[in-house]
């Protein structure tokens, strides 16, 4: 039997877009149809996540500029909310090809979301870091970010970026289902400290648990411990999904699109509701939560919307103005020869003659 769900999903705040097949296939969605399937299905925002690049925000703030531009009357694409942010790969301090510990490290999934100006200054800063000491491994590149970098950058000045703790390529996810199979109380412990020194780094409303709707047994073992841990250390969850096609129709060719250069992928379990979805949609999957549980993570996501603010990251455009433009030949020709040395020479060529710059 459906549950009654009385508040609308506002949208999801873990994206897509073909921006994330800069290192490896990963994504189908294109910007415009993203922004124009979450409106189709009434969200009031999405944000983009795309795997360690940021370059499609522009591209996003002008397509959405467009919509409004056009849509005056459309009170829905006025309202629409667009947040900027960055799914990166947060390691151990110091991790790089030299050091790599098979087995043991990993490149644990991470979304940051920029609230303002300042906000997407201290992303960028995080990511030109870990390009900067990127290296290939297996034939595709290796970004990593350090928990020194999010400390550095952003626990210096929080406030401006909100984290969460990403799908099940996440660490802390990865920690709970260690968890669960041990019932080590180390891991247990671990998790708690790593949730509460994630809300001193990013500030007191600006850490979240982020939960995905899954058929998946992972992901709903996942799902149903954040929620105690969410209601134990008084930090909010959130539920996105973590799109990499439109539609629940589109997988076979998304399957399609990853195996087509990388060979054979597993993609049809990790992958398998990684859509864009309406409130019923989530509601059926997330069977493991009662429907105030849902809810509340309905309204935790409007509340992210509601503290990013919105602004933009494009500059207007200087032209610079070259000192020979108001150039008089030949009333003020010393005075340019003094200033530009190099204009002696030019005289004194055989092309000077050919152009009849200068007349007896």
């Amino acid at each position: 039997m459906a549950r009654i769900i009385n508040i609308t999903y506002p949208g999801s705040l873990h994206n897509h877009t073909d921006f994330s097949n800069l290192r490896l296939r990963d994504c189908i969605n294109k910007i415009p149809d993203l922004i124009d399937y979450a409106i189709q299905l009434g969200h009031s925002g999405i944000a983009i996540t795309d795997h360690e690049t940021i370059s499609g925000h522009i591209k996003a703030e002008e397509y959405l500029a467009k919509l409004k531009k056009n849509n005056p009357d459309n009170e829905q694409i006025q309202n629409f909310k667009l947040v900027l942010g960055n799914e990166i790969y947060l390691v151990r301090n110091g991790l790089c090809a030299e050091n790599y510990i098979p087995k043991q490290d990993q490149y644990f999934h991470f979304i940051l979301l920029a609230k303002d100006k300042i906000g997407h200054k201290q992303i960028r800063e995080i990511s030109t870091r870990a390009w900067r000491r990127s290296y290939m491994a297996r034939n595709m590149r290796r970004v990593p970010t350090y928990y020194q970098d999010i400390i550095d950058i952003i626990g210096s000045n929080p406030g401006h970026v909100i984290g969460s703790t990403a799908c099940l390529g996440g660490q802390r996810p990865a920690k709970i289902l260690s968890f669960y199979k041990t019932k080590d109380p180390n891991d247990q412990t671990y998790i708690y400290a790593w949730c509460n020194r994630m809300k001193e780094i990013f500030g007191e409303g600006n850490f979240y648990l982020e939960m995905q709707p899954s058929s998946n047994c992972d992901q709903k073992i996942v799902n149903g411990f954040l929620c105690k841990l969410s209601k134990e250390l008084n930090i909010p969850y959130i539920i996105t999904t973590d799109s990499h096609y439109l539609k629940k129709e589109d997988a076979n060719i998304h399957e399609a699109y990853l195996n087509s250069q990388d060979g054979d992928r597993e993609v049809k379990s990790f992958y398998a509701s990684t859509y864009m979805m309406s409130t019923e949609e989530i509601a059926e999957y997330m069977t493991e939560l009662t429907s105030n549980e849902l809810q509340q993570g309905f309204v935790n996501i409007q509340e992210v919307f509601d503290k990013c603010e919105e602004y933009s990251l494009k500059k207007p455009l200087k032209i610079p103005q070259l000192p020979w433009k108001t150039f008089d030949i030949p009333s003020n020709l010393d005075t340019w020869c003094a200033r530009i040395p190099e204009f002696t020479n030019f005289l004194a060529s055989d092309y000077i003659g050919d152009r009849e710059l200068v007349k007896a």
